[in-house]
């Protein structure tokens, strides 16, 4: 062992020292403690047992107060900035009970302390959101069960039903199409289809048809109706005829049938069937042509008209339909 390390301690002395970590306190109400270090005097025996180094609690600060700002954390922005406002010197911010979090200094505290809301507040609210913070099932309590739900009457819908209908026909022959198309052919060699004559008979027949007794004006139409104009008679049409050809039956030549000697004198002779006419005894397009419509009850005459227009358009010069 060295001198140094022999050397004696010359006298007991006894040392106050503040530390930086936490001791345990002694009360409920201990805010801050010193500790004392007592140093033993050199080569001194003492016997196993009693610690050298032994801590007592002196000059301790122990307070019932309200707890203030903690020195130890800083004060918040929102804190400094309402001090700065308020001219609230630094001096007083220790007078200023603080009731934040670890003894942290809250707007609420400013503001109590100059008596911009009642003093109790901030501790009141502390509190209420201590109680909020924890879910509260104490008065949860069974729901009654529903009463079954009266379900109303069904009320049936009226089914809307088309209106009735009436079937108009006119009997239209096409000997003079059939008649115009092979004059074509033979002319410039070229066939033109029936259904050409056809449509373009529809299309024209189908122009400023005499109105519908069903059909409502317009808004426009009653707007000119006011200002003077004539009421609209007639509207375009959008009827496609339907053609039924009465066709031709082939001709079936009857087989010779052996007539019996006994049957003639007892006059039972079978009267021989008429024969079928074949195709060659009606000439192309003399066979009857039904052009009927299918209209709503009261549209008879505006179906009437178009199936006349379409019958002129096909009798009486139907060339120009497609010249």
């Amino acid at each position: 062992m060295s001198a140094s390390s022999r050397r004696p301690i010359g006298r007991y002395w006894t040392t106050n020292l503040q530390i930086k970590f936490k001791l345990p306190l002694l009360s409920p109400s201990s805010i801050s403690a010193r500790i004392a270090i007592r140093v033993l005097r050199g080569r001194k025996m003492f016997p196993s047992g009693p610690p050298v180094l032994t801590a007592i609690s002196i000059g301790l600060n122990s307070s019932s107060s309200v707890q203030t700002q903690n020195p130890v954390y800083p004060l918040y922005p929102s804190v400094q900035l309402l001090l700065h406002e308020k001219g609230i010197p630094e001096s007083e911010i220790p007078k200023i009970p603080a009731s934040g979090p670890k003894g942290r200094l809250l707007k609420g505290d400013v503001l109590a302390y100059i008596g911009a809301i009642p003093a109790d507040y901030p501790s009141s609210q502390a509190s209420r959101l201590e109680k909020l913070s924890h879910l509260d099932l104490s008065n949860i309590k069974i729901a009654a069960p529903q009463p079954a739900e009266t379900k109303a009457p069904v009320v049936e819908e009226p089914i809307t039903r088309p209106p009735p209908t009436v079937s108009v026909a006119v009997s239209i022959s096409l000997a003079t199409v059939l008649s115009v198309q092979k004059k074509i052919k033979e002319t410039i060699g070229v066939t033109v289809p029936l259904s050409t004559f056809l449509a373009r008979a529809t299309d024209l027949a189908n122009e400023d048809l005499p109105r519908s007794p069903r059909s409502k004006p317009s808004a426009d139409e009653l707007f000119d109706e006011i200002l003077g104009a004539e009421p609209i008679k007639t509207s375009p049409g959008d009827y496609v005829p339907e053609l039924n050809a009465l066709e031709a039956v082939e001709y079936e030549p009857a087989q010779p049938v052996k007539e019996d000697i006994i049957d003639i004198l007892s006059g039972k002779v079978p009267k021989k069937a008429p024969r079928k006419a074949s195709m060659e005894e009606y000439p192309a397009g003399s066979a009857t042509n039904v052009f009927s419509l299918t209209v709503p009850v009261g549209d008879e005459t505006r179906a009437r008209v178009f199936l006349d227009r379409v019958k002129t358009l096909l009798t009486v010069e139907p060339g120009r339909l497609v010249l």
